[in-house]
């Protein structure tokens, strides 16, 4: 990822082992938004980019944790996945992953693989 960290604000979660991840990070990501006053519209594309993440490769995989990085024009969600994961996004999670932010990815760290993609903070007028 080329952004630099020390510009950004980043709020994370780490969640415990069994718990309902998805739930958990909907919660997260939604109050984040709304404390952050964006935009609704915005706030659930990041929700939606957050639960692709989640499930890349077609699997549900452990969640360590998911944070939100606030930037002047965007939002980068990150969601670290517990092991070494294959990260095979099908076509569908492809086209849904590119609609909604301006770029995804994915790396390896030390026992987890992160998943990332921006999410402007304005809706596209297109």
């Amino acid at each position: 990822m080329s952004l630099d960290p020390h510009l950004a604000d980043e709020v994370h979660l780490t969640l415990a082992p069994g718990a309902d991840a998805f739930a958990q990070a909907r919660r997260f990501l939604s109050l984040y938004a709304q404390q952050s006053g964006v935009q609704e519209e915005v706030a659930d594309d990041l929700v939606q980019a957050a639960a692709e993440l989640m499930a890349v490769g077609g699997r549900v995989h452990r969640v360590l944790t998911v944070a939100v990085r606030e930037h002047p024009d965007q939002l980068t969600v990150l969601v670290d996945l517990a092991g070494p994961v294959v990260v095979d996004v099908a076509d569908d999670g492809v086209v849904l992953l590119n609609g909604l932010s301006r770029q995804w990815g994915w790396r390896r760290l030390p026992g987890c693989t992160r998943v990332w993609c921006d999410v402007p903070k304005q809706q596209s007028t297109c």
